[in-house]
Order: structure tokens, then C-alpha cells, then sequence
């Protein structure tokens, strides 16, 4: 007995499942998360001199300042009282960054409660002002 291979209906069946992977792949990357990049890139260019001279400042006076984190509080020390912005970027999520006001006691020290900020690495970005003087400093930190 001879065997007849029908071709027509492997092609439907090959075609339908090639259809299916391709909607499936195209669904999967409609779904995906917006792409990470910066929507502010050419803002922040512009802005990148100014920035770059105010961390240079806080070389050149020696104005680095003390950051610890224990048991959930931010301890921040300065060289003397001063008041800034706090800015608090997460990696991993913009919807959670966070900007704050501090402002220190007479001996350069202020303390920031993190207990609503989530677990993980966060850039800490400080901003302050002493006399005529502008100031920034960036550092990672790791909220326990």
C-alpha cells in the first residue's frame, strides 16, 4: 500500500503556527515597559556645565559631606549649618523617586527618615547653598 503525503495541509499548519509566534512575539512586546531612557536628556546636557562646577566646589572647599544610614534614618553631616534638597532617584523605577527639604541643626547635622522609601539602592543627589557658593554631591546609598 502506497502512502500519499498530503503537503498542503503540513504548509497550513506550519504557516498557522509561524502566525502564532509572530502575534504572540509582537503582543509580548507591546506589553513590555516603557523604555528606560531619559525624556530630559538634552535639558540635562545643557545643564551638565553648571552641574559639574557645583561638585567641583565641593572638592575644592572640602565641603564633602557625612552620609550613614542606620536602622532606616539618613544621618547627614555638614561642616556647618545649611539647608538644601534632597533628591532621591530609584534605579529600578522613577515613579519612586522623592525630593525633600532638609535643613541642618547649629553643628551641621540632620537627620532624614527613610521608613516610607523602599528596600534597595537608591542615588542620593544633595543640593545646597553656603554663602555665595553652590554646592553638589551625589552618592549611592542602600536603604536596609
Amino acid at each position: 500500500m502506497e502512502t500519499k503525503i498530503n503537503w498542503g495541509k503540513g504548509l497550513i499548519i506550519g504557516m498557522s503556527i509561524f502566525m502564532l509566534f509572530i502575534i504572540s512575539l509582537a503582543v509580548a512586546i507591546f506589553n513590555q515597559k516603557a523604555d528606560d531612557y531619559d525624556h530630559n536628556y538634552y535639558e540635562k546636557g545643557l545643564d551638565f556645565d553648571t552641574d559639574f562646577k557645583r561638585e567641583q566646589q565641593v572638592v575644592t572647599d572640602g565641603a564633602r559631606p557625612t552620609i550613614k544610614v542606620n536602622a532606616r534614618i539618613l544621618n547627614l553631616g555638614f561642616k556647618k549649618q545649611t539647608k538644601g534638597k534632597l533628591h532621591f532617584q530609584r534605579p529600578s523605577d522613577q515613579a519612586m523617586d522623592k525630593e525633600l527639604l532638609f535643613g541642618t541643626d547649629a553643628i551641621g547635622k540632620s537627620e532624614v527618615l527613610l521608613k516610607e522609601f523602599a528596600r534597595g539602592r537608591w542615588q542620593l543627589i544633595i543640593e545646597w547653598a553656603d554663602q555665595d557658593k553652590q554646592y553638589l554631591y551625589q552618592q549611592e546609598i542602600f536603604v536596609p
